[in-house]
């Protein structure tokens, strides 16, 4: 008896941070069905491992170059995915982390899928958050949480709670739209610094949050004031994420409302 083809024509799974130690079993299921496999993630031994679980498995880490566009490269990636699709269904495409967590291949394999009617199927991974709050100890259960890719917080201008929780991702890289190797540049770190400073104390603590791609590794955590943000982000490492925690934790404003949700008093 045959096996039933997949009801989709690309599939989009996410590989973790730790890569193939964090790859769920519905992740590795669908890979095992397609057609092709295309990989993004230049984890070690992540490509040898997707190759075990199907043959058909192409590494797309040679499309990244430290001399092309960002977004080119995000471009190619995506065409040659849709192009096998289309040729023979389903493929699928792995990539680092969750896909629908600032992954723009993800965000033009949908927009083509629409247009030549195919089928998408997306099967999410651990994220980058996921690790920060477990690096760091936090709940933002508590206070909240604001989330802002770094270039898109300085390009909009927008403002941020200072009584709520921050991350902010890809804060090296902010302004860059190359993959280039090097020091980030000082003067983009800059302006990413001066626009915190409109909203938290020059002395107030950010932590540069690195997880560990590897079961045997320790995550990276560095802490300085807000005023050396720029010098230390020019030495970080660029898979670094921007974690500022609240001022101040926001008083109650309804205090009615707040006694309703207390639980019973504990017995003696």
């Amino acid at each position: 008896m045959s096996t039933p083809r997949p009801p989709y024509d690309v599939a989009i799974v996410g590989l973790g941070i730790s890569s193939v130690h964090q790859l769920t079993r519905e992740a590795e299921e669908t890979i095992r069905r397609c057609e092709r496999v295309f990989v993004a993630d230049h984890a070690p031994g992540a490509v040898d491992y997707l190759k075990s679980l199907n043959s058909r498995t192409t590494d797309l880490t040679h499309q990244f170059s430290a001399d092309v566009h960002r977004l080119t490269t995000y471009r190619d990636i995506a065409a040659e995915i849709v192009a096998a699709a289309v040729e023979k269904s389903p493929v699928c495409f792995a990539t680092y982390g969750h896909p629908k967590m600032y992954s723009y291949p993800t965000v033009l394999i949908e927009r083509a899928a629409s247009i030549l009617d195919l089928k998408i199927m997306i099967v999410p991974g651990i994220s980058f958050l996921d690790t920060l709050l477990v690096d760091l100890d936090i709940d933002p259960g508590f206070d909240g949480l604001q989330l802002y890719e770094a270039t898109d917080l300085l390009v909009r201008d927008r403002p941020l709670q200072p009584d709520v929780a921050c991350v902010i991702a890809q804060a090296p890289v902010v302004l860059e739209p190359s993959l280039k190797g090097g020091k980030p540049g000082k003067s983009n770190l800059d302006k990413l610094q001066a626009h915190l400073l409109k909203f938290y104390p020059a002395k107030h603590e950010f932590v540069i949050v690195i997880s560990k791609t590897h079961p045997l590794a320790n995550s990276v955590l560095q802490r300085a004031p807000l005023a050396d943000l720029a010098t230390v982000l020019a030495k970080a490492s660029y898979s670094g994420t921007l974690y500022i925690p609240p001022v101040a934790h926001r008083g109650i404003a309804d205090q009615e409302l707040a006694d309703k949700m207390r639980g019973a008093p504990v017995a003696a």
